[in-house]
Parts: structure tokens; C-alpha cells; sequence
């Protein structure tokens, strides 16, 4: 197991600055298609196939060599394509999701140190792969943090232009709560300066 960070806010971040291009899927499944392989993730670490410890921002310990590895990612993004198929089917919902889903392997592949497999299980032993941006934990938060304000501003604009009625603001309030407090519980983890 290998120190790194999951990047919930970029993930989510990417997931609602999309609605612009998918308005007919809603915010919920947007917000939700990136961290596929973090929800398919939690079962397994329930089941003791792989791993997760907390640690400071960018340091915690994640063994995911199951579905944060390329195959992995690549399969649950196919999965992602089934379920926007078979509810969004006018909305090309598939192909949506499953760029959004596998958004993340390729977001993470950027900022995690050396713990992604490429075929499932780190089959063969090959060469784990990971950027390691997560070594600059102030650069990573910011650009985080800047996702998450550029996706809110795009979720602003498409609900004020679409929405109609007096609540058009409803949704895009509380998109921007749900990043402000995932900003504040990121700021007590990052390292003193």
C-alpha cells in the first residue's frame, strides 16, 4: 500500500461542470459518475480486497489494485455506459457516464504516487503507475478548489439560463455547499506551512 489521496473534489467538480453538455441527466448521477470506482472501491475494502487508511492530505494509504487499475477502470466504465444507456437513453447518458467514470483513473493516474495497476489485481507484476502530484499538496488543493469553483459557475449559468421558475438557484446552492464543506474538511489535512 502506497501513500495517496483521493481527489473527491476534482472528481465531483468535473462531474457538474458537464451538466452544461448533459442537461437531461441530473446533477445527482453527474455528480456520482466520476467516483464509480470509489463506490465499487468501498465493498471491496468492506470485504477485505483491498484497503484504505486515513492520513494527511495526499498521504493516505490506498491498496486498489483491483478497481484502480486500468482494466478496472476500463470495466466499470463499461458499467457506467449499461446504466446511462438503460435509464438516459436520449441523452447519450452511456457515453457521458462513462467518460465521467473513467475521468477518474485518469485524473488519479496524475496526482497518486505509484499504487495503479494496470490489469486487474497487479496481474503479471508490472509497473505501478502514479504521477505522484500529491507530493504538492498546496498546488493539488488549489487546483481542486479552482474545479470546484469553475464547476459551480458553470452550474450557475446553465441553471439560470434553463431553469425556470424562482428556485433555479436551488440546485446550484447546494452543489456549492456540498464543495464548501468537502474545501473545509480538506483544510485541517493539509501540512503546516
Amino acid at each position: 500500500m502506497h501513500g495517496v489521496r483521493w481527489m473527491f473534489i476534482g472528481h465531483f467538480a468535473l462531474g457538474v461542470a458537464t451538466k452544461k453538455i448533459a442537461p437531461t441527466l441530473p446533477i445527482w448521477i453527474l455528480l456520482l459518475a466520476p467516483q464509480f470506482m470509489d463506490l465499487m472501491f468501498m465493498p471491496l475494502v468492506a470485504l477485505g480486497i483491498e484497503g484504505y487508511e486515513l492520513g494527511a492530505y495526499g498521504h493516505d494509504t490506498l491498496d486498489a489494485l483491483y478497481t484502480h487499475s486500468l482494466v478496472g477502470a476500463a470495466v466499470i466504465a463499461a458499467l457506467a455506459y449499461w446504466i446511462g444507456n438503460k435509464f438516459w437513453r436520449d441523452s447519450n447518458g452511456g457515453l457521458i457516464l462513462a467518460a465521467l467514470s473513467f475521468s477518474h483513473w485518469i485524473i488519479d493516474l496524475f496526482v497518486h504516487h505509484q499504487d495503479m495497476a494496470i490489469l486487474l489485481g497487479n496481474l503479471g507484476d508490472l509497473p505501478l503507475l502514479g504521477f505522484g502530484l500529491w507530493n504538492f499538496e498546496y498546488s493539488v488543493f488549489a487546483i481542486e478548489v479552482a474545479m470546484a469553483i469553475i464547476a459551480s459557475v458553470f452550474y450557475v449559468q446553465w441553471a439560470k439560463a434553463e431553469k425556470k421558475g424562482p428556485r433555479w438557484f436551488v440546485g446550484p446552492t447546494l452543489v456549492t455547499a456540498f464543495f464548501v464543506i468537502l474545501i473545509a474538511a480538506d483544510i485541517p489535512r493539509l501540512p503546516a506551512l
